[in-house]
């Protein structure tokens, strides 16, 4: 190996030792001659990383939008990033070259300053082996990476020079006393330091090489902490941990290797600040990126804010310790899963008719640390018990490749794709999918998204159709499909009559004037190109102005990912907020708002559907463009009710109708009644057992529970 580097690496690199101590006769001269060389030969490589850098950092603002949301989903953050670097034309790996380049110079330096006979002095590869073995009998100096360096110091010392010609006199044609005068005549000091030796406590004034490189390395990090895309894009953090490793590095590797290699380590630290420095005068971050970086400032974080975020991390994972040993010792026969708090409602029916009508004791699994249902006030009549874990999803993946239970309900899609895996303990779980939207399966979901279910609780008979044509279209085994309904439909309209029963009491109290003021709730969806993306302005200045009260309330993940955009609409429209006739919504958790709107506008968003079946009361679509999941959804050859019945709970829009969209809420107004029929219609259509969902769920679950 070490002859397959001095080869490769060692002889093209010794080349440029051998002219440029040609050239001044000066091993010292030579070393600095070919850092400068190397720092050449770099730079147009140092120059494309420092553009591709550039592209990172102008990205910056985009990759944390998608961060935020994707949060807790690895595998979804993965390919957006990919796919927005495939589309900017940035490569991660572009910023490896210089780093393999400069590791391509020091192993070749390396070879070259271990190998001074072959490179510096070109002596042929017969007289280095006649010298070295020379070392090694009258010496004791061992064959071995450093033996050409401790031969040309033996040789170098006059009492040996007789002996040096004794062994070479079995060369027929060599010139002795050339080959003497070359080895004698080579001087490897500089400045007092024998650039031959390591670095040692015997020679303490060698110390100062590893010291200077140390230096050399802080001021290199230093300037490109301040200067460089690449550390301008990261946290102070970050910067100053990689710092620390370089600066130690350098302190190292110049500690155990010939002083003329630190000696090349140091200029190469200088001469790099100094194309920093070329860089950052022909292009400058701060130039071409000023907009990126002045994002970068308004999100940094404060020095309380990662106090908090190192606390809350210790909270949680010393929760996570404890809920995991709780959940390994459990026997569990019926397992719940949740990704966040917002999904309980799901499950809340179900849960409550099996506690109501059982003994059975449920363990519900969550990746929310604050999830509800670690303070859910329990029925004094229930029968059985829930008892809820805490676990991050990395965490989680292990728990469910080892689960031991009976069923596990869900509505996570995508088991066997992402994190959500089958256990390996046992191969007879019963795996149940509770959908969390009451249309299609085959336009919105992932094409194999429910493939590994073995049971899934149907919304309606639409779902079975949808779920019957995959199995069938990819020859899949059937699953056992079980009449449900929607349990989130059941529980909003539970909520809607108390609110209906409290806005009745409040209405009583409120001026006619007052009363007769309709409220119309804009709900985009916050998939790309939504109504806040494209047209909320021109949607706007066609609804204000109508004596209506309208509320915007942005998605969740919206109000995470584009704050910026929520900021220059409420700055906007500042007049109509503060006279009352609009409203930013932002507390997602009173969903009043939304029920007791007379109209909900929305692009793709389920919450018109759920609006709608709920309070009777129409919607209006606009047709941005459509989320498409399964790009196969054709294939089914059904009907997508994501599409159709927008026009059977309402009326949708196209991009260019929205400036006209009051005429459309004035018309779903004043004929709501009908509307209220027909909608109707639809629920007792596409939806099985209104009201029913717990019940029908829940039987299911305990039958197979043996209960």
């Amino acid at each position: 190996m070490q002859n397959f580097f001095n080869n490769i690496l060692g002889v093209p690199l010794g080349w440029i030792i051998f002219a440029a101590y040609q050239l001044t006769n000066s091993f010292a001269a030579a070393v600095l001659i070919f850092s400068v060389v190397a720092r050449i030969i770099l730079f147009p490589i140092m120059l494309l990383a420092h553009k591709n850098s550039l592209r990172l950092l102008t990205l910056q603002p985009q990759i944390e939008r998608l961060k935020r949301q994707y949060s807790g989903d690895r595998e979804g953050l993965s390919e957006a990033q990919y796919n927005l670097f495939k589309s900017e034309r940035y490569s991660p790996l572009v910023g490896l070259i210089p780093l393999f380049m400069q590791l391509f110079f020091v192993v070749g330096i390396l070879q070259v300053m271990y190998h001074p006979l072959q490179h510096v002095l070109r002596l042929d590869a017969e007289i280095i082996a006649l010298l070295t073995q020379y070392a090694h009998d009258f010496h004791g100096i061992a064959p071995g990476f450093a033996s050409q360096l401790s031969v040309l110091e033996l040789m170098r010392q006059p009492q040996n020079l007789y002996a040096l010609e004794q062994a070479l006199a079995s060369l027929a044609n060599a010139d002795i006393s050339q080959i003497a005068a070359a080895i004698s005549g080579i001087d490897m000091n500089f400045l007092g330091l024998n650039l031959g030796e390591i670095p040692s406590f015997a020679q303490p004034i060698l110390l100062i090489i590893p010291l200077l490189s140390g230096v050399s390395a802080l001021a290199f990090c230093m300037f490109q902490n301040v200067f460089s895309p690449g550390a301008l894009s990261q946290t102070a953090k970050t910067n100053w941990s990689l710092t620390a490793f370089t600066v130690a590095f350098s302190v190292y590797f110049a500690w155990v290797t010939p002083a003329s290699v630190g000696v090349y380590w140091i200029m190469g630290n200088l001469l790099s600040i100094v194309v920093i420095l070329i860089l950052e005068r022909f292009l400058s971050p701060r130039k071409l990126a000023g907009a990126a970086l002045q994002y970068l400032s308004t999100i940094k974080k404060s020095p309380e804010q990662l106090r908090h975020e190192k606390e809350q991390k210790k909270m949680f994972a010393a929760k996570e310790k404890q809920d995991t040993a709780k959940w390994n010792a459990a026997h569990k026969k019926l397992v719940f899963y949740a990704l966040s708090s917002g999904q309980y409602k799901y499950y809340k029916n179900v849960i409550e008719y099996i506690l109501l009508n059982s003994d059975v004791e449920i363990h519900y699994l969550t990746n929310d640390f604050a999830d509800s249902v670690f303070v859910r006030t329990p029925n004094p009549a229930e029968k059985g018990k829930i008892t809820p874990y805490y676990a991050s999803q990395q965490k989680t993946i292990s728990l469910l490749l080892k689960l031991d239970a009976d069923i596990m309900v869900t509505t996570v899609q995508d088991l066997q794709v992402y994190h959500m895996k089958k256990s390996f303990v046992r191969n007879d779980i019963e795996y149940v999918h509770l959908p969390h939207g009451p249309a299609s399966l085959h336009l919105t979901a992932r094409e194999a998204s429910y493939d590994h279910f073995d049971t899934f609780f149907c919304v309606g008979k639409h779902q079975i159709a949808e779920l019957r044509r995959r199995e069938e279209l990819a020859k899949l085994p059937p699953k056992t499909l079980v009449k449900a309904g929607y349990g989130l439909h059941d529980y909003l309209v539970d909520n809607y009559k108390k609110l209906q029963a409290n806005q009745t009491s409040q209405t009583s109290q409120k001026s006619p004037t007052e009363n007769a003021k309709r409220q119309i709730l804009v709900a985009p969806s916050w998939q790309a190109d939504n109504i806040l993306d494209i047209c909320i302005e021109e949607m706007l200045e066609s609804l204000l102005g109508n004596d209506w009260r309208i509320i915007v309330r942005p998605h969740p993940q919206y109000t995470r990912v584009f704050p910026e955009r929520l900021t220059e609409l409420q700055e906007k429209y500042a007049e109509n907020i503060r006279n009352g006739e609009l409203l930013f919504d932002l507390d997602f958790l009173d969903s009043s708002a939304i029920f007791l709107s007379d109209l909900v506008i929305t692009d793709w968003s389920g919450i018109a559907f759920e609006f709608s079946f709920c309070t009777l009361k129409p919607s209006i679509f606009v047709d941005t463009p459509m989320k498409i999941m399964n790009p196969n959804y054709k294939d089914y050859n059904l009907d997508v009710l994501d599409i159709s019945l927008r026009n059977k709970v309402g009326v949708s829009l196209e991009i260019g109708q929205v400036g006209e969209i009051s005429q459309n809420v004035k018309h779903l107004l004043s004929h709501k009644d009908d509307f209220a029929q027909q909608i109707s219609e639809v629920v007792a259509e596409y939806m099985y057992y209104p009201g029913r969902h717990g019940e029908a769920a829940g039987r299911y679950l305990l039958g197979k529970l043996g209960k």
